[in-house]
Parts: C-alpha cells; structure tokens; sequence
C-alpha cells in the first residue's frame, strides 16, 4: 500500500459506499435499503460501524454489535459484516478493519470477539484470513428464514 488508510466511523455520507460493499458481499442492496438500515443502526447503542479510507475513498468496513452473554456472565463484541473492495484486499485493510474492531471491544471492556462467516465456497478465503487473524473455529450456526403474517 503506497497510502495511508485510515479507520474511522462510518456516517451517513459513506451510504454509496456501505451499498456498493454490501453488495460486494454478496448481499444485494440498494441505496434507499442501506439508507433505512444505516439509520437504525446508527441510532442504536450497541452498535457501532467503521470505515477504511484510502485516498478519500471507502474500500472497507466493519459492522460491529456489543451483545451479552445469556450462557455466562459478561459481555462480547460480535463482528456482523466484514467486507474490504474486492479491487484492495491483499493489502492489509482487513486486518486494520480487525485491529480497530478489537480495539473497540477492548474500550467497551470486551475480551472476546465472535464473527459469524458463511460456509460458501466463495468465503474460504474468509476463513483463512480470520485463522491467520488467531481466531478459531467454535460453532456451527443455523438460519430460518420466516413468512411475514
């Protein structure tokens, strides 16, 4: 990387961009969808979502949410999204995503972090890179989608 990235909250100026990684993701969205959630998520306490600036432009971004634990006492710090511009990864910005989620969590006095990934094939290299990060794999997660009554 010639340029300095820089971490920084994301607001409702980086919504193109939010949409543009969403979709990058593998999520299709549109700018009015990510518009609406960006707002309940902004608003809510818990959660927090970053941003990775190269050159004035976003390439990257976390979604972070603060949950508590029903299983035990205290409380964790669960990366939702993770996606980094499929034209800048390899080039560190994952990690710096990762380093500033952990570094939030620290400050909010958490000392564990969990990150849900899918099993797609497209997502291995995914993986690797939150094992190269020193997480492990510990579960294994089920989804249901639901008819709206």
């Amino acid at each position: 990387m010639n340029s300095k990235v820089t971490v920084r909250n994301a607001d409702a100026g980086d919504i193109s961009a939010l949409t543009v990684l969403m979709n990058e993701l593998g999520y299709q969205t549109s700018v009015d969808e990510m518009q609406e959630r960006f707002a309940g998520i902004a608003a809510h306490p818990d959660y927090k979502t970053i941003v990775a600036v190269l050159n004035n432009e976003v390439v990257g971004m976390a979604g972070l949410v603060r949950g508590i634990y029903y299983e035990k006492n205290g409380a964790y710090l669960r990366v939702v999204a993770l996606v980094v511009k499929s034209s800048r990864r390899d080039q560190g910005i994952g990690k710096l995503l990762l380093d500033a989620a952990e570094k939030w969590a620290i400050g909010q006095g958490l000392n564990t972090v969990l990150i849900n990934c899918g099993t797609r094939e497209e997502r291995k290299a995914s993986h690797a890179f939150y094992e190269k990060m020193g997480y492990t794999v510990k579960s294994l997660g089920f989804i249901k989608k639901m008819e709206s009554q």
